[in-house]
């Protein structure tokens, strides 16, 4: 830097120091920055104006999840060995799978049971097909699981196979990051608000799966690494639009056309405007923070 800029050095980045990360942040913290390569790393130089106390905080922050994401993708054991390994970091998740795949085969084998999880009990009638139970008395008898249980609920195997394959995609990002106690909380959220908003959506049908959850997850990711960036969450923009664009088609009903039964557009909707809501607040906690001048 020239003798006599305003600028001062700020700290000395080590190689593999992650920079996108850091500009990114900077950036997006209207924090005025300059990076000079060295031989081994980068000097961060800032405006002599700028409050360097909380870049340095942004640094070890960003430093930290460094750490955590290289601890995701380090190698790890196999087997059994690799199983409690998942089980000690990524329980919620790892138990929601389970319990959605539970879902699948007491649909498929044990149907008669099916109306103990739903979110509206039902009969079966001979000639009249399925016969809803007020939702007002249901829940006026205590059974609030229902408002829980439908997500674990999945009608044939592909229905359950992308649910899955999605949860532990986003799932085991969100509960690595925030902890298992904070993740539980979110995911009782997404899936009790998706439930209700699709029978809101369409009233008294049969519904389940873990659909929604799945978008209040993809909202979650995309709006809080949008406020507060972080590796653990680092999603190719890609299959978030994606997985968006899925949902809009839904809406249109062009699936519907296709496939058997119908698409839960309800559940959808909701678990994507509860996680990005829950992601925003998230993001707004955690993202660093500048004094005003």
């Amino acid at each position: 830097m020239a003798e006599g800029d305003n600028w001062v050095l700020a700290d000395n980045l080590r190689p593999g120091f992650d920079l996108d990360l850091l500009v990114l942040a900077l950036n997006r913290n209207n924090i005025a920055y300059r990076l000079v390569e060295q031989d081994e790393g980068h000097e961060l130089w800032l405006d002599k104006e700028e409050c360097q106390s909380d870049v340095q905080q942004l640094i070890v922050q960003i430093q930290k999840m460094s750490t955590a994401e290289k601890a995701m993708n380090t190698d790890r054991p196999k087997g059994l060995d690799a199983l409690s390994l998942y089980i000690a970091r990524v329980p919620v998740t790892l138990i929601t799978l389970l319990l959605g795949v539970l879902g699948f085969f007491l649909v498929s084998y044990w149907p008669d049971r099916v109306h103990l999880l739903t979110f509206v009990d039902f009969t079966l009638s001979k000639g009249n097909g399925l016969q809803f139970v007020p939702v007002e008395k249901t829940f006026a008898t205590g059974e609030y699981w229902r408002f829980v249980t439908p997500a674990f609920l999945h009608f044939g195997i592909f229905h359950v196979v992308f649910n899955t394959l999605w949860l532990w995609e986003f799932g085991r990002r969100v509960e690595l990051l925030s902890g298992r106690s904070a993740y539980l909380v979110l995911m009782l959220a997404l899936a009790s608000g998706s439930n209700a908003g699709q029978y809101l959506w369409d009233g008294p049908v049969l519904f389940g799966g873990l659909s929604g959850v799945v978008y209040g997850l993809v909202g979650y990711v995309w709006i809080r690494n949008r406020i507060a960036p972080n590796p653990l969450l680092n999603v190719q923009p890609g299959i978030i639009y994606m997985l968006i664009a899925w949902l809009l088609i839904c809406l249109f009903g062009i699936v519907d056309l296709l496939m058997s039964g119908g698409v839960a557009n309800g559940a959808h909707v909701c678990g994507l405007l509860i996680g990005m809501l829950a992601g925003a607040v998230a993001g707004r906690q955690k993202s660093p923070r500048h004094n005003d001048r």
